[in-house]
């Protein structure tokens, strides 16, 4: 996570009241965010001579983003399928990987598997699909905050990180002691904006039409020291594209001069909603937290053992971050 925000005075920051309005989220999206190659398993090849692992004397581990075979930069699977197709025969390539935020060089082996067709005995993914909600709209620059927590540990920018969709709620699969439940939803095909951003506290970007989200009359956004224990609110879908309120309670609050998680903790108390949802489930995440009618942060993580708990990042570090 790499990127840099600047502050004029952490301190004075904290303590200041903004004056900065925005458009409160509560809808639910569908995120397309494309990773680049990132190894998710390995295998063993079925060979004429035998079973093969090609990876055996490499260094490699799951969770790697590979980023150049023989010194050919790679960012779709398309990209590593056309290099390996290109080898007639059983050798050596050389990768350069990316490891959290290290560089490691090392080498894996190109089989023919019995069928003829050449692999590294890797599984791969380029790209995640998954359901969050939006956070809050910026009006003057329609960029905007959603999620409150990263979609994949790396911090990454660039225009064309990945899109927004429109998603339905379809279905609920609640959350027990232990078991985190979630949204069951459909994403829409169609892209309602552009992922320019993904960091710890969630992801940024731009909005196509302001209209594809539901009408809200612009809200405050709160500084960290406006907010208070005790009784506040969540915004979120849980049936269809349908935006309601439901009641929780700020519970415990860190005193934050810069960036961070879980800065906010909630309790759940809507009883329309423990009965639905258990608590806090995946799919939540990014559901604007308001108390005293302004947004004070954003629903990020579930108290696994205790899904009725819950934690938020404060609006404000999301406001800065894009």
């Amino acid at each position: 996570m790499l990127f840099v925000i600047l502050f004029v005075s952490t301190t004075s920051l904290y303590a200041q009241e903004f004056n900065i309005y925005v458009i409160p989220g509560g809808d639910s999206i569908g995120l397309q965010l494309n990773t680049g190659i990132v190894i998710t398993g390995k295998y063993d090849v079925k060979t004429k001579n035998g079973e093969a692992s090609p990876w055996s004397k490499s260094d490699i581990e799951v969770g790697d983003k590979i980023l150049e075979v023989n010194n050919q930069v790679v960012n779709k699977i398309g990209d590593l399928q056309k290099i390996i197709s290109n080898i007639k025969s059983d050798q050596d390539v050389l990768m350069k990987l990316k490891r959290e935020n290290t560089l490691i060089m090392t080498t894996c082996k190109v089989v023919k598997s019995d069928n003829d067709k050449m692999s590294l005995g890797l599984y791969v993914k380029d790209e995640i699909m998954g359901v969050g909600t939006m956070t809050f709209i910026k009006t003057n620059k329609n960029t905007y905050a959603a999620l409150g927590h990263s979609v994949i540990p790396d911090e990454l920018n660039g225009k064309s990180l990945g899109t927004i969709t429109a998603s339905t709620i379809r279905g609920i699969r609640k959350s027990l002691p232990g078991v985190p439940g979630e949204k069951q939803a459909t994403l829409s095909t169609v892209s309602i904006g552009s992922i320019e951003r993904n960091t710890q506290i969630g992801i940024f970007g731009k909005v196509n039409n302001i209209n594809d989200f539901s009408n809200e009359k612009k809200m405050k956004i709160a500084s960290p020291n406006e907010v208070v224990l005790g009784d506040a609110e969540i915004w979120t879908v849980i049936d269809g594209s349908k935006k309601e309120v439901y009641t929780v309670k700020v519970v415990d609050l860190k005193k934050q001069t810069s960036t961070g998680i879980k800065g906010i903790k909630i309790k759940i108390t809507d009883a329309r909603l423990l009965e639905t949802t258990g608590g806090i489930i995946q799919g939540m995440s990014g559901s604007p937290i308001i108390q005293n009618g302004k947004i004070i942060g954003a629903v990020s993580h579930v108290v696994v053992d205790s899904p009725e708990y819950g934690y938020g990042v404060y609006a404000m570090w999301m406001y800065n971050a894009f």
